[in-house]
């Protein structure tokens, strides 16, 4: 097992999950590696595809079959400093380690949550599992996990089902549920998609004021890089499975070195941007063509086919280069950005 520096919490190292469907196999996480500090967050960007959610339920080792990791190391320190490789634990201690030491929100709080159960009911049943309360104990605890994630008139919020709540409020209440325990680890999982932005922004603000006040740390799993820059420290872009761009939230914005990058950022709609001498709307930017199936990938750079810089060096396929301090890219033309 590698060693792990005291400032971080949880070290992904040349992690690869496959999915084996007969003689064909999907290799939907491919050689991806990067850490999360104590107290800090790291998003994980990319299109529908590009293998975010599979890295992340990697980490949680809920992956159905016929999905299993075959390599690499998820190294993750404990609330008593034990160092443990998630990768190779059995399920039963990964319950212990699930809820108690790692939490997750997942994308839609409606299918997350069960509809049989009250919210009240559900926050309970995780803080009991992994807690010595008692029901009373353990219900008072729900109700200040509400009042915490600012859901109003929080001992009547207990004994709701999750359909008598509007789309914010249930996604407040999963964030009450996986914090319930007090995890050193928020794995956020598209948390916002399904909001408007006024809602999408409160969730935010709540999860940058919940971070400040409890130290957690935070892997919050998205396709929207504007989101990116309100929250997070550092950034890896995925596309087909594999890191093809990694930094500083700052030095990303300020000077992306691959060109998907770039053109996630070009697809933010920017009204100064977006407008002709004229003041006429003009076109969005979209990066053209699909993320090609992780069955079926091109030769070479996987982002060749839809890169408009692209070479004949491009068949070729890139490693991770260093193209500055600090700064990761997967591209032949990292010079050239």
């Amino acid at each position: 097992m590698s060693e792990l520096p005291a400032d971080i919490v949880l070290r992904v190292d040349r992690l690869r999950t496959h999915f084996e469907l007969g003689s064909r196999v999907a290799k939907s996480v491919d050689d991806v590696s990067f850490d999360v500090r104590r107290g800090e967050t790291v998003a994980v960007v990319g299109e529908s595809g590009s293998g975010k959610s599979v890295t992340s339920l990697s980490i949680m080792r809920l992956l159905a079959p016929p999905g299993r990791i075959v390599e690499g190391e998820i190294l993750y320190r404990t609330s008593d400093g034990r160092i443990l490789d998630i990768a190779t634990l059995s399920q039963k201690d990964m319950r212990r380690i699930r809820g108690r030491e790692i939490a997750m929100i997942f994308q839609e709080p409606m299918t997350s949550l069960n509809p049989l159960y009250t919210v009240g009911d559900q926050i309970i049943e995780m803080i009991r599992l992994h807690e010595p309360l008692s029901k009373l104990e353990a219900r008072k605890r729900a109700r200040q996990m509400l009042e915490l994630v600012e859901i109003p008139a929080a001992e009547r919020r207990l004994d709701e089902y999750p359909h008598q709540m509007s789309g914010g409020m249930r996604q407040r209440a999963m964030i009450a549920l996986a914090l319930s325990c007090n995890p050193k680890l928020l794995i956020a999982d598209e948390p916002t998609t399904a909001l408007d932005v006024t809602i999408q922004a409160q969730i935010l603000d709540l999860l940058r004021r919940l971070q400040a006040e409890i130290g957690m740390s935070i892997l919050f799993i998205t396709h929207n890089l504007g989101v990116v820059a309100d929250i997070a420290h550092d950034v890896v872009v995925m596309y087909a499975g594999r890191v093809v761009e990694q930094t500083s939230s700052e030095r990303l914005f300020e000077h992306q070195k691959h060109p998907y990058s770039r053109g996630l950022l070009a697809c933010i709609p920017d009204a100064s941007r977006d407008r002709g001498p004229s003041g006429e709307r003009l076109r969005l930017n979209p990066i053209p063509g699909n993320v090609p199936s992780v069955m079926a990938l091109p030769k070479g750079c996987s982002f060749a086919p839809r890169c408009p810089l692209r070479i004949a060096r491009c068949e070729e396929d890139p490693p991770l280069l260093v193209a500055e301090p600090h700064h990761l890219s997967r591209c032949w033309r990292h010079d050239d950005l």
